[in-house]
């Protein structure tokens, strides 16, 4: 309760700061099945995995079960803020599996049968509600637990529409975009996780010189380009090794 002392007191320039503490960071990091995305993420400083889908192969580390809905894969998040625990980060696996826990959970409530039921998008947009309130679990255990946020998602390819020329095809994250877009603003990085192309021109018959398209190192990719999405908050390089310590290095340094 605000005290009427409170509500009389001027604020002063003493409060003003240049930089403030750098809080733990909320990632998202998207790519092709089998990329390694969840290997990326079990790298990181002692992860606890909250799942969707059952992504870990053989991958060895510290899991919930697979949630089969909305209110156990919450449940299990309320979890790591109300119990003491040595869990450093949490890794959501993955986004794009959640998201029809969402769209079940907003037509159980509102007795639809599909989120298409809801009509002229509707669905979609009761569904931010849930999205929401997700994200702000997340931002309470890096605000109170001190934990660092990795979301793993899938990729499609999507027609861009751009204002400013012809539409073209990119790497998007594979959620509706109303969900993809909350969730991009809501995050401080968004990887793209790809393998480096390159390409090899050899001599075929007559002469005649063939190009031909090789795959190379798995990378991290920080910054928008028209062929995939991506943004980070710290000024990094567009491009890194697959390789979390490197990248958290970068962080720092910035």
């Amino acid at each position: 309760m605000i005290t009427q002392k409170q509500r009389g007191k001027k604020m002063s320039l003493a409060n003003i700061r240049k930089k403030s503490k750098l809080k733990p960071p909320k990632l998202v990091l998207y790519g092709g099945a089998g990329i390694g995305k969840t290997s990326f993420a079990s790298s990181m400083n002692s992860p606890i995995f909250v799942l969707t889908e059952d992504g870990m192969g053989k991958i060895e580390c510290d899991h919930f079960q697979v949630a089969k809905d909305y209110d156990s894969f919450l449940a299990n998040i309320k979890s790591l803020l109300d119990e003491e625990h040595e869990y450093k980060t949490v890794a959501v696996d993955s986004l794009d599996w959640l998201e029809p826990l969402i769209w079940e959970k907003v037509c159980q409530e509102h007795g639809k049968k599909s989120i298409e039921e809801f009509g002229y998008g509707r669905g979609y947009v009761e569904a931010l509600k849930q999205w929401r309130e997700y994200i702000d679990l997340l931002n309470r255990l890096r605000d109170e637990k001190g934990m660092t946020i990795i979301q793993i998602a899938h990729n499609q390819i999507k027609r861009f529409e751009s204002p400013e020329i012809e539409p073209y095809d990119r790497h998007e994250l594979k959620l509706h975009r109303k969900a993809g877009d909350l969730i991009l603003e809501h995050s401080d990085c968004c990887f793209f996780a790809n393998f480096k192309l390159g390409t090899v021109k050899t001599q075929g018959k007559g002469g005649q010189t063939n190009t031909k398209a090789v795959q190379g190192d798995r990378v991290i990719y920080t910054i928008e380009s028209p062929a995939y999405l991506a943004k980070n908050r710290y000024g990094l390089e567009k491009e890194y090794p697959f390789d979390w310590e490197v990248i958290r290095e970068a962080i720092l340094k910035n």
